[in-house]
């Protein structure tokens, strides 16, 4: 007798952010997917510590166009201007909402409570599976077969369970083991800095996000109620013990001090996460019937909090590019997924491209790297429409086809 085993169009692997958010809007469009997370989904799981994700205008947008935006679900703060300092006073770039006739530049949510308002949304979908609670114990991709076939394993029970799937997506993170086990090529590049943020009280104007390069390293405001914000110290590794005494707490003096004119009387103050600044870009983001996407494709630089922004219009380019036709043959998956990876990569390269002129140019304390970034923020300031242009680009509304703006 043959087993007839649960056949899906996509499976989704990894159901953080970018997995649920792929899962509800495939589902939506008549997909039967499943979605496997290794972590347990607690519906009843209490959230006390604001994790801030920076979100552009254009991710808002893309929100707003699937219907996946509720500002009091996710403690959303709109943020109305953005200053860039590089090193002195003199080289600082001020922009405003109003520069392109915007209410807001974007929102600070906070991360755990959009995580949430996705996952809630996403055990509300009929065409979607959740399998939490489970890890991939066995992946099989050839050429020679339809379908994927596919082995899951709870976590706690031991028990395993096989499934079909006509595409898979893979979304399980910086470290994926099925990345690095089906040979995706990846580069890798250490930038010889650690990453701190904290979460404080303290006097700042409310709704201005500030981004300084010095010495140091590239440092963030980041606002989230009109008396707390978060703090982004990316610091380089032998500037640590300024910045954290031996005991390794906050030295608020020397983060006032690289926050002048922007941040005083800091109390309050806890860090919420640390990590080694290293940053993944997969040579490769689709094989046969194998998908990366989110942080599987690429872990980027905070500078900027481009990451997220990127993985969610990396999904409005696949759900465009893939319509509702249920689609028996797996070529025509393959069809829809390619033209949508080509348009990936090149948003990217987009990205990566700002990405480096910040991290080396702009972050680059060498004499002539200073000269080089003065007179390109004076360009900027002088040279008529640059400045706009500039802040549609980190807004991520240069090629954005449906919105006219200003600039």
């Amino acid at each position: 007798m043959i087993k007839k085993y649960p056949k899906y169009d996509f499976v989704i692997v990894g159901g953080g952010l970018i997995g649920s958010l792929i899962s509800i809007l495939l589902s939506r469009n008549n997909f039967k997917c499943c979605l496997i997370e290794r972590n347990p989904y607690s519906s009843d799981k209490s959230i006390t510590t604001f994790s801030p994700l920076s979100l552009n205008y254009r991710t808002t947008l893309i929100l707003q166009k699937f219907d996946l935006w509720n500002s009091s679900l996710i403690e959303a703060y709109p943020i109305k201007k953005l200053n860039i300092k590089y090193f002195n006073s003199l080289n600082k770039l001020k922009f405003s909402s109003h520069d392109l006739d915007l209410q807001y530049l974007g929102y600070v949510v906070n991360k755990n409570l959009l995580h949430k308002y996705f996952i809630d949304i996403a055990k509300k979908q009929k065409n979607l599976d959740i399998i939490d609670t489970s890890v991939i114990e066995r992946l099989e991709n050839t050429q020679s077969k339809d379908k994927c076939h596919i082995t899951i394993t709870n976590s706690v029970s031991r028990k395993s369970k096989n499934i079909k799937s006509n595409f898979i997506i893979l979304s399980d993170g910086q470290k994926s083991i099925l990345r690095d086990m089906l040979k995706f090529r990846t580069i890798q590049k250490n930038y010889n800095q650690t990453s701190f943020m904290f979460n404080c009280t303290a006097e700042f104007d409310e709704s201005l996000a500030v981004q300084l390069f010095n010495e140091n390293g590239i440092f963030a405001l980041i606002p989230h109620s009109s008396t707390k914000a978060s703090i982004v110290l990316t610091l380089n590794n032998n500037m640590q013990n300024i910045f954290f005494n031996s005991q390794n707490k906050i030295n608020k003096i020397e983060v006032e001090k690289a926050f002048r004119g922007y941040l005083m009387n800091i109390s309050d103050e806890k860090i919420i996460s640390s990590y080694e600044m290293k940053t993944v870009q997969a040579k490769e983001i689709i094989k046969d019937k194998i998908m990366l996407l989110g942080n599987s494709s690429q872990l980027i630089h905070p500078v900027g909090a481009q990451g997220f922004n990127l993985g969610v219009r990396n999904i409005e380019t696949i759900i465009d590019a893939c319509n509702s036709e249920v689609k028996e043959d797996v070529s025509h998956y393959i069809r829809d997924l390619n033209n949508a990876a080509k348009k990936i990569l090149q948003d990217r390269d987009k990205i990566f491209e700002m990405t480096d002129i910040a991290t080396k140019l702009f972050a680059n304390p060498k004499s002539i790297s200073k000269v080089a970034s003065s007179l390109l923020v004076n360009s900027l300031k002088i040279i008529p429409g640059t400045k706009a242009s500039f802040l549609k680009k980190i807004l991520g509304l240069d090629d954005c086809s449906y919105l006219t703006i200003r600039g």
